[in-house]
């Protein structure tokens, strides 16, 4: 078989890439899945009959960009302190996803934002969502946005420049990291993001990262490959 004939047949097999993005209030996953898809356009949500909802974000509503309708989003606001039914409910998503026999609706990767904040870095939540094992396959990518906000948030006015600020905030992150990995069910990669929201930042390599880390902690290699297909600007590996 040719490659072009692999390609095609693979095409056939996975038509889109199905994401589940966690994360609080501000952590940046509007922006960052933006960025993914190349687009300053709003996300189309859809209901069971393809109805366009814009506006509404429901885990269970699927929705995607114009611009790279191959990956296909799904969102939950995250744990906030207490909200033990929001947990419940990203749990038994998963769950469903897991059960799905048709590719088309498996549940690929989760993406799990963290805005680092050095006052609530990790909530109990959080910690129980990595600590309980989870239904499916589906690999989960820790991404923690805006690392120029935290780079602010522990500046010290006694170092000497910002390169020394810079490696004094991420040695404090790496160390705020460190319970998360350290989970019974941990994520199976990390990726740092920052500037993500400004047009002239080097978001596409950022994105590139993801993409390739994503692609990496996938079980199933027909999947990488086709998670690598989808994102042809960022010329992955």
């Amino acid at each position: 078989m040719s490659d072009i004939e692999a390609a095609s047949k693979l095409r056939d097999k996975y038509t889109h890439f199905r994401i589940l993005v966690i994360g609080r209030a501000n952590a940046g996953k509007t922006t960052l899945l933006k960025r993914v898809c190349n687009t300053t356009e709003e996300p189309c949500i859809y209901d069971d009959q393809g109805k366009n909802l814009r506006g509404i974000h429901d885990i269970n509503r699927p929705f995607s960009f114009a611009s790279n309708p191959k990956f296909i989003f799904h969102d939950s606001p995250g744990f906030e302190a207490g909200d033990e039914a929001q947990l419940k409910t990203v749990q038994e998503f998963i769950k469903k996803c897991a059960k799905a026999t048709e590719v088309h609706n498996q549940l690929h990767a989760i993406w799990f934002c963290f805005a680092p904040d050095v006052s609530r870095f990790l909530l109990n939540l959080e910690m129980d969502f990595f600590n309980q094992e989870r239904a499916g396959k589906a690999p989960v990518i820790a991404v923690f946005t805006k690392f120029n906000d935290f780079i602010n948030q522990v500046f010290d006015i006694d170092l000497d420049d910002d390169d020394e600020n810079r490696t004094a905030a991420g040695t404090k992150l790496a160390e705020l990291q460190a319970p998360l990995f350290k989970c019974k069910f941990p994520p199976r990669a990390g990726v740092c993001l920052e500037d993500m929201h400004f047009n002239d930042g080097a978001h596409q390599e950022q994105v590139k990262e993801l993409i390739e880390k994503t692609a990496g902690s996938l079980n199933n290699l027909a999947l990488e490959l086709f998670v690598k297909m989808a994102a042809p600007e960022f010329k992955l590996k």
